[in-house]
Parts: C-alpha cells; structure tokens; sequence
C-alpha cells in the first residue's frame, strides 16, 4: 500500500486497530488478574498474614497447607504460556502490518513505536509470570524443609520425654514415667526442676526451629512484594509488568538489604531497617546466591564503609544500639564466608583434593574458570586494589597522638569484620588473603617491596581489653587473620606444613623476620613540648592469632574447642608442623629463653598435651627420636630431647602454660601406672621386659626434667618478686583439663593418682622458697618433689592389693621399682640443666 498525503487508511491498519484493541483490553484484564493474583499469593499462600502482622505461629506451620503454593506457581506458569499466545496473535496481526510493508507513512511509523511498546508488555508479562512462579516455587521448598525441621525438633522433644501442645509449648511427661518415678517427680522439688529445665531447652530449640520459617517467610514477601514492580522507567510504560523480574527470592532480599546499608551509612535507617537487616542476614547469610548478590552490590568498598560504619555506630555513636549493629556484622562476617567460600574440589583422579596437597591447586585454578569462581578472583583482586586504601573510622581518629589523621586501611577493617563472624572461611580464601596482605608489608617480597610500617598507629589495640582500648579492630591485619584461621585447622596446618616452601617459609617470618611493632610510641620535646615520634612498640596483644594458628595447625583443631576422643592422634602434616615449631623455637630460644613470644606460650603447652605420649618419649630420652630407626608413640615425633626441654624451658616463661603441660604428664604418667597389676609389683618378670621398671624409669625422668625446668625459671626470676609470684598465681590457676585447652579430664579412676602428683602439694613446691637461688630450688625439689611420684606407684600398688609389708619393704621388688625411680628423677634433672645450659 502506498503512502498518499497523511497516510492512507487501508483494510490492513483498520483490522490490526481492532486486534489490538481486544489485545490491550486481554492484556489489561491479564493486568488486574496478575495484580489480584499476585495478593492472593503473598498474603494467603505465603504464611505471614500482612504487612506488619503476626508471624507464623507454631500452630500455623504445622498446619498450613502447603501444597497450595505449587498450585499457585502451576497457575503463573500456565499464564505465561497464555500471554505467549498472545505476544504471538499480536507480533502477527498487528506489531506485523507496521514492518512487513502493506502499511507505510508518518502513521505507520507512530503505531509501530506504540506497538512495540505493547510487545513489550506481553513479552515482560511472561517474564514476570515465570519468575513469580518461580519465587512461590522456591518458596515452597524452603517451607516444606523448614517445616521438617519443625517437626524432627519436636520428635526429640518427646523421644527425650517431653509433651508438645498444639501450640508448641513444652512440658515434661510425666506419664511416661513409672509409677514409682512419677510419685519420686511428685515429692522431689529438684526432680521438677530438672524436668522443667529440660522442657525449656526442647521448647527453645522448636522455638528457633519455628523462628527460621518466620525469617524465610519474611524473605518471600520481600520478594513477592517486589517481583512486580516495574523498574524500567523508560519502557514506555507507567506501572507495567516487569520485564527484569528475578527467580531467586535472595535476590530481591540482598537487594534489599543493599538498600538497607544505604540507609545505615548515611544515618537514615529505622529501628525496623535494623530489624530487617539482621533478619535477613540471619536468614540467608549461608546461601550463595544472596551472599553473592549482596558483596556484588556493596563491593569491597561499599563493604568496609559498611563495617566501619557499624562499628562506629556500636562503640562510638549509638553504644545503645550495640548489640543490634553487631548481630549485622556478624550476620555481613557469614556473608562474606558464604559468598568467597570454595567448594570441595577433585583432583585428576576423581578424588578430593585437599588443600596443601599436590593436586588442590590445579583444581583450584580449574574452578576459578567457573562462575563461583569467577565471583571469587574478581573479589579478590578488588580487595587487593582496597586493602592498602584510607577509609575513615572513629576508633582510629579518636586514638591520635599527632595532629596528624589517622585513618584505617581497607585490610585492618576487612579483617576486623571477619572477626566478628562465626563461620568457617575457606582454607584458599584465608591463604589468598594472608598472602596479600603480607605482600603490602613484607620489605622482601618477592613481586614487590612492602612497607613494614603499613599497619602503624598511635595506639595499642589490645583485644584482651577491648572494651577500654577498641581493641576489636584489627589493626594487625596479618595478625588477626592467623586468629581467624585457627578456627579452620586444616588450612592452618596446610599454611604452617613444612614440607611445602611456602609453609615452611611462613612459619620462618613469622618467627624472625616479620616486623610485629605495629603501635608508634611517642616523646615529648624539650624545645616546645609537642608529641615526637619515638619508635615503635609491640601491641599488647601480639602473636594472639599466630600462636592461634599454631595451636589449631599442629593440633588439628580450633584453640578451646572440645577435644574429641582420640586427640592424642594426629595427621602427618600436623606431626610435622609440630616438629617444625619445636626445633625452630628451640634453636630460636637456645640464648635467650625468653625470646618466645609470651601470647603464644600457652597456645605452645596446648599444643604439647595434645601430644603427651610423644612427648613423654622424648622428655624420658631413652633415645635419639630425630633417628629414623626410633618413633614416639603414637605419632612418631621427630625431635631430639634436648630441643624438647629448650623448647619446654621456653614456654614455661608463663607459670600457666607449665602448669598445662606439666599436669597433662602427670595425666600420661597416671595413666601409665594404672596399667600395673599386683605381679608388677610383687614379682621380677622373666625375660628382658619389666613394665614397672621401665614405667618407673622414664616417668621419673619426666618428672625430673621438668622440676629441673622449674627451678631453673623460678631461679631466673628470683631478682624479680613480682615476677616470681606473677609466675605462681598463673601457676595455680591453671588445671589439666581446663577450658583453656578444652581437653577432656581424665576419668575419676586417675583422678587420685593425679592428684597426688599435683594438687596442693605441687604447688606448695613453688612457694617454700621464695627467694631460693636455683641450686637451693634443685635441692627442695629432689626432697620434695620426687616423693610425689613414688607416693603414685605405692598408691597403685595398694589398689591392686599388693601386701603392704612388701609396699613398705625397701630393699624388695617395691624398693627396686622406687629406687629406679628415683635414680632416673635425679638424670632429669642432670638431662634438663645440660639443654637449658645450666651446667657448667
């Protein structure tokens, strides 16, 4: 058709006008329905009733019906396909006359922009349609799992006794019980009390059980609410479908927790703003997709002005609010966790690669290809381009000794928010991020010099009194991190391993070349009385989070965290980091035994009572154990004995961390005397082996070597009182088993030889001469000291009823077992001076 003055009119436009008037007036009634529709799921098929109503109710999630929420997504999805149908008729009859040339002119034209704007619409409807679908799907399968786990916490509630009501309240059931205990429940006021406390802990766990559906019904209305907006302000369209609609529910929450941190930076947020925030960071800081979501929006910028932010809001601006800007950071700490965490990966041969083995880091690089992995390196490199950057916060600023600004670097806040968190950080993550921060101080850096005093400022941020010193930031970031790497042992291990250059390179930096004064000391001048920069210090806290480390890389588990059974046994590589930082710090402290870091020398003792059969071994010296042909028991330590008692000499600079060590010997001892049975005692066995002999030996050098120890570190501070009672107070705090290691104590069958090793009487030893030079110390020890372990044996022997005339007899199979004893005790003492260089 040709173009005639205007326009002309022909069949063809007046019959596409008439589709696309019944089309608009389909795609409107679609329209309405899609908004009604869209009510009807977010308020009745969702379990929350209203915006700002009540939250599900125990009650409510048991009974709900939930198989409507697949019906309903079966109905968006069927409406899709009817607006294809439509999008079809209309690009056909009507968007088609205006482009395949039987409609031409300025009218043409004109209806076809219109037109297009109207594809548009149908095309996005069934995007929207799909998503929404999509949305009440997901939904639907986080409910059903979360409503499991609603019922499985009930299920232990009553398989533990318990009654559950309908409404999910928790009682004891006292039906359940025998006659004869239920008339004992009815008379005994602790009975009860005990039954109602056990009530209470099953009633809070289906309470949180309960709390996580209310918090992922939350994110489903967040979703549904916005799945239906059109953000598009230039389609053409006011009010329209949505032609970016998402299928993710933690999408539209991490969007809108973005919005939310908006807020909170410029000072903006609500109480409900902050109530939505920890919710949804509660909620979905374990999920990927919203964790990714989130940091992509924030990025490491926004990220640390979002930490810092929060920081200054808890201690500085709103101490009020604390608790709430808090529970956001860590809620942001397990995003981060969540969002950077590496999956577990398969080496060549289909097996799992674990990290620090040959076949980890081809995987590693083979999954940085994938889209998680592209999220991770792009991450990564953007925190290197911001960890050496200035970013304001008021804890720096308000501890100025100059007039100088003083603002903290994207690294020390990164690392202060990985704190607050309590997920686990993934091994490659940890070591990619200490590998970087170590390159911007590190003044030998392989790639390029760093600068040592990166880290610097005016204060001391002492995290063991963090509430007057903020020390809650990191303001050794390298530092902290080691700290928030002991909570994942097997990358700690795998990034101390000597037997890779890269572990044993790090242990040798940390130990010798790495500058750890990170806190500027100042003076004042004498011409005009102005603050002078003297030089640096040690923060009060240092080697906190390497000693950390250490303790989690050579024990195979997170420092105070309960042993399992089994602790004494241990991997190769954690064998092996253990020798490592035993000979290191024995060649290390071979001239000043106080050159061990003190808030490492507990985590150090910790460390040797996890391994107290191999370290009996070598304190007993009966052989070289560094000599192939020889092995410990049970991990096969290869360490000489005089490394081992420098290396005990070297922690034993802190009373407590002795203390530690020597009890978890005394454990092993009581240990090795309980196997005795009264033939040990009474009869010489034939043959080369003698079990008490040999027991009475080695423990008595045990014992001897470390009150040699002892003295000699008492001896040391004697020109110090506050020093030497420093040293026993510490001492006597100290017990094995304490939660300080989190070792389990030993069983009630020991605990008496135990005690009579140690107890009051050992700790009497420290104190009966104050002032006591090391010989006067030496001598109270062989007089006071040695009884306590052939008091253990006669205790033993009276157990197994060994006739007390044959105990008492001092020259019979007893006096032999004692006298072997007591000649080894006296070669402890001699085998410790020579180590620890006292002889001569």
């Amino acid at each position: 058709m040709e173009e005639t003055g205007h326009g002309t009119e022909g069949p063809s436009a007046l019959r596409g006008e008439r589709v696309a008037e019944d089309v608009n007036r389909s795609a409107e009634q679609r329209h309405r329905y899609r908004r009604r529709h869209a009510t009807q799921v977010q308020y009745r098929q969702s379990l929350t009733a209203s915006e700002g109503g009540t939250v599900p109710t125990y009650y409510e999630v048991m009974q709900t019906d939930l198989s409507k929420l697949t019906a309903a997504a079966d109905e968006w999805e069927a409406m899709a396909g009817k607006f294809k149908k439509l999008e079809d008729q209309y690009k056909k009859d009507v968007h088609g006359v205006t482009v395949d040339g039987s409609w031409v002119g300025l009218s043409a034209t004109a209806a076809n922009e219109h037109f297009k704007v109207t594809l548009r619409e149908l095309q996005a409807a069934q995007t929207e349609a799909k998503a929404i679908a999509a949305l009440v799907r997901d939904a639907y399968s986080q409910f059903v799992d979360l409503r499991g786990k609603v019922q499985a916490a009930r299920a232990g509630a009553i398989e533990a006794g318990m009654k559950v009501s309908a409404q999910g309240a928790v009682f004891f059931d006292t039906e359940k019980l025998s006659p004869s205990n239920r008339n004992a429940y009815q008379h005994d006021p602790s009975y009860q009390e005990s039954g109602r406390a056990e009530a209470a802990k099953w009633e809070q766990a289906i309470d949180r059980a309960v709390k996580a559906v209310t918090d992922a019904d939350a994110g489903v209305k967040i979703a549904l609410n916005a799945v239906v907006v059109d953000t598009d302000v230039l389609d053409g369209t006011m009010n329209g479908f949505n032609a970016k609609a998402k299928s993710d529910i933690e999408k539209y929450e991490a969007d809108r927790m973005t919005e939310i941190s908006t807020r909170i930076n410029s000072g903006t947020a609500t109480a409900q703003d902050l109530k939505e925030a920890e919710r949804s960071l509660r909620d979905n800081s374990g999920n990927k997709v919203y964790s990714q979501t989130l940091l992509n929006s924030l990025g490491p910028d926004g990220t640390i002005k979002f930490t810092n932010k929060l920081n200054d809001l808890a201690y500085h601006e709103d101490k009020k609010g604390r608790n709430s800007y808090l529970a956001i950071q860590a809620g942001l700490a397990n995003t981060l966790a969540t969002a950077t965490a590496v999956p577990e990966l398969r080496d060549k041969n289909g097996k799992t690669a674990k990290i620090g083995s040959p076949g980890y880091d081809t995987a590693l690089e083979e999954w940085k290809k994938s889209k998680d992995g592209r999220f991770y390196s792009t991450w990564m490199e953007d925190i290197r381009s911001n960890g050496t950057k200035e970013f304001d916060l008021t804890a720096t600023q308000a501890h100025r000794s100059s007039g100088i600004d003083q603002k903290a670097l994207g690294y020390q806040s990164l690392v202060t928010l990985m704190q607050h968190g309590d997920a686990s950080y993934s091994g490659a993550f940890l070591h990619d991020l200490a590998d970087s921060i170590r390159a911007a101080e590190d003044p030998n850096h392989e790639k390029a010099p760093g600068n040592p005093n990166i880290w610097d400022l005016d204060h001391k941020f002492d995290s063991k009194n963090a509430g007057k010193t903020d020390g809650w930031f990191a303001n050794d970031p390298l530092d902290g991190l080691l700290g928030v790497m002991s909570k994942n042992p097997e990358a700690s291990t795998a990034y101390f391993d000597p037997s890779s250059s890269s572990g044993k390179d790090n242990l040798e930096y940390f130990q010798t070349k790495r500058d750890w004064e990170v806190v500027n000391e100042y003076g004042t001048s004498r011409k005009d009385g102005v603050a002078v920069l003297a030089g640096d210090a040690l923060d009060s806290d240092s080697h906190v989070g390497f000693g950390a480390a250490l303790e989690a890389a050579a024990t195979g588990r997170t420092p105070g965290s309960s042993a399992p059974e089994g602790f004494t046994e241990h991997t190769a590589a954690q064998t092996r980091v253990l020798e490592e930082v035993v000979r290191s710090y024995s060649e290390i402290t071979k001239i000043d035994q106080g050159a061990m870091p003190e808030n490492i020398r507990v985590n150090m003792a910790n460390t040797l009572a996890h391994y107290p059969g191999d370290v009996h071994d070598i304190l007993s010296g009966g052989v070289d154990y560094s000599d192939p042909d020889f092995s410990t028991h049970p991990n096969d330590v290869s360490v000489k004995t005089e490394e081992m008692n420098r290396f005990v000499r070297a922690l034993s600079e802190d009373g407590g961390a002795f203390r530690m060590l020597h009890d978890s010997q005394l454990g092993h001892i009581a240990e090795q005397i309980d196997t005795l049975e009264k033939d040990d005692f009474t009869q010489k066995p034939t043959g080369n082996s003698d079990a008490a002999i040999g027991i009475a030996r080695d423990s008595g050098k045990v014992m001897g070597t470390l009150d040699e120890i002892r003295a000699d570190t008492l001896g040391d501070k004697r020109d110090s009182e506050i020093g030497q009672n420093n040293w026993n107070k510490v001492y006597k705090y100290h017990v094995y088993g304490a939660p300080i290691t989190g070792l389990p104590v030993i069983g009630d069958s020991l605990q008496r030889l135990v005690d009579i090793g140690t107890g009051m009487q050992a700790e009497t030893l420290n104190n009966a001469i104050t002032n006591g030079t090391k010989a006067e110390l030496i001598e109270h020890y062989e007089k006071h000291g040695y009884p306590r372990l052939t008091n253990m044996l006669n205790e033993r022997a009276k157990t197994v009823h060994a006739p007390p005339e044959e105990i008492s007899d001092s020259k019979g199979r007893m006096g032999d077992i004692r006298a072997s004893a007591g000649s080894s005790y006296s070669q402890g003492i001699g085998s410790a001076q020579g180590s620890t260089g006292e002889n001569g």
